[in-house]
């Protein structure tokens, strides 16, 4: 979702775990940052470019992850920074980062990692990072922040 504004935003897992709802509460600032990390990540070959040495999952394989390390995955992922990029018929899956838009043709980690080649898939990765950080970075000038005080 090219432009998505971060927000606070109320989620229920919908698992039927019981568990309370979450509410994920993030400023642009803190998310423009985060999109700025996980695109220095990538840059320096994070999902081991063209020639990985183990399969690799987008986002799934970045710090950005609070799983990254977890095999039980305990972080529900409406937890994650992540979450508010990912289309809302999308919340329940089992990945949900894995369906956020990469591109104005709604292709996504998932559908793109069916037909095209892991560096492909990068690329198209990159291109939506840059977008997102533009996007937020031009938000930040208008709103007249200033951030050296």
């Amino acid at each position: 979702m090219v432009g998505a504004e971060p927000q606070s935003t109320p989620t229920s897992p919908g698992d039927g775990s019981g568990r309370p709802e979450v509410v994920v509460s993030i400023s642009r600032l803190e998310v423009l940052n985060l999109l700025k990390q996980e695109l220095a990540f990538l840059e320096r070959g994070g999902y081991g470019g063209t020639m990985p040495w183990r399969p690799v999952s987008m986002f799934l394989d970045s710090p950005s992850c609070p799983n990254r390390l977890d095999g039980e995955r305990t972080v529900p992922c409406p937890e994650c920074w992540l979450f508010q990029f990912v289309p809302e018929r999308y919340h329940t899956e089992m990945e949900p980062c894995h369906f956020i838009a990469l591109n104005t043709q709604g292709e996504s980690v998932h559908s793109m990692s069916r037909q095209y080649t892991p560096g492909e898939v990068e690329s198209a990765l990159k291109v939506w990072l840059e977008g997102e950080i533009r996007h937020l970075e031009a938000l930040e000038r208008g709103s007249g922040t200033d951030h050296a005080n």
